[in-house]
C-alpha cells in the first residue's frame, strides 16, 4: 500500500461563482505527521489585470473582506519579497515538480468543489484548458469535517456555548462549519480568526487534516459533495 502524501491547497479569489478567479494560491505538501514542502504565489495574470481586480473591488462582499488587505497586507508583503507575483504557467510547473518530488497521491482542500472550480476557471481563462487531477485521490476536508467531527455532540455544545457572539451559530440556528470554526474548535480557541491568505489558510487546513486522520475514522476519498455543511446539522444520526 502506497504511503499517503497529501497536497493541501487554498485559493483566494476575485469573487464567487463565475467570478471565482484565483489571485492568491498556496499549497502544503505533507504526510500524516509533518510538512514536506509549502509554497505560495500571487497570480500575475490576475493580480495585474485591472479589469478583474477593479471588478472585484466593486463587489461589496469581496471589498469588505479583501479590499483593505490588498493595501494593508498584500502590497507590503510584495514589497518585502515575502509574496511573489508569478506567471500561472510557472506556478503550475513548480507545483508539478513538487508533486513528483514528494510522490503526492492525495489532492485536498477545505471545500474542494469551490477550490477545484476556481482553479479550473483560472486555468481556462489563461490556457483554455482544464486541470487534470485524475491521477490523485480527492479529499474534501470540508466533507471530512462535517461528516465525522462537526456532527458530534461535543462540537455542537462548543458552538452553542459561544453562539452568535463568536460566530459559531448562523442566523438560521445552524452550526457554522467553516475551516476557521473547525480549527477554533480543534484548538480550543473560540476567538481564532482566519487570515484569509492562501498559505496561512492551507497551513491551518493541514492541521485540520492531521487532527481528522488521528481520529481513525473512515477517510472519504473521492467523495466530493456540494453543501457539505448539511452533514453537520445532525448529531449521531438524529435530526436536530
Amino acid at each position: 500500500m502506497n504511503k499517503k502524501i497529501f497536497f493541501v491547497c487554498d485559493t483566494e479569489t476575485t469573487g464567487l461563482g463565475s467570478h471565482a478567479i484565483v489571485f492568491d494560491f498556496a499549497y502544503v505538501i505533507a504526510d500524516k505527521k509533518k510538512i514536506l514542502c509549502e509554497k505560495t504565489f500571487l497570480v500575475r495574470e490576475v493580480l495585474t489585470n485591472s479589469k478583474l481586480m477593479l471588478g472585484a473591488l466593486f463587489n461589496k462582499e469581496w471589498r469588505a473582506m479583501f479590499g483593505g488587505k490588498i493595501f494593508e497586507l498584500y502590497i507590503p508583503r510584495i514589497a518585502s519579497g515575502e509574496f511573489q507575483i508569478v506567471a500561472w504557467r510557472k506556478i503550475l510547473e513548480t507545483m508539478r515538480e513538487d508533486i513528483l518530488t514528494h510522490n503526492v497521491n492525495v489532492f485536498c482542500a477545505y471545500n474542494l468543489p469551490f477550490d477545484l472550480g476556481a482553479l479550473n476557471k483560472t486555468h481556462r481563462m489563461i490556457t483554455e484548458k482544464n486541470i487534470n487531477l485524475s491521477r490523485f485521490d480527492l479529499l474534501d476536508l470540508y466533507f471530512f469535517s462535517t461528516s465525522t467531527l462537526l456532527n458530534s455532540r461535543l462540537y455542537h455544545d462548543f458552538a452553542w456555548k459561544h453562539g452568535e457572539q463568536k460566530g459559531f451559530i448562523t442566523q438560521c440556528d445552524n452550526v457554522r462549519t467553516t475551516a476557521e470554526k473547525t480549527y477554533a474548535f480543534l484548538t480550543g480557541n473560540p476567538d481564532f480568526i482566519e487570515s484569509h491568505t492562501a498559505l496561512s489558510d492551507a497551513q491551518i487546513e493541514t492541521e485540520i487534516l492531521w487532527r481528522l486522520l488521528a481520529r481513525k475514522k473512515t477517510i472519504p476519498y473521492n467523495v466530493v459533495q456540494h453543501m457539505a455543511w448539511r452533514h453537520a446539522q445532525t448529531i449521531a444520526g438524529t435530526l436536530i
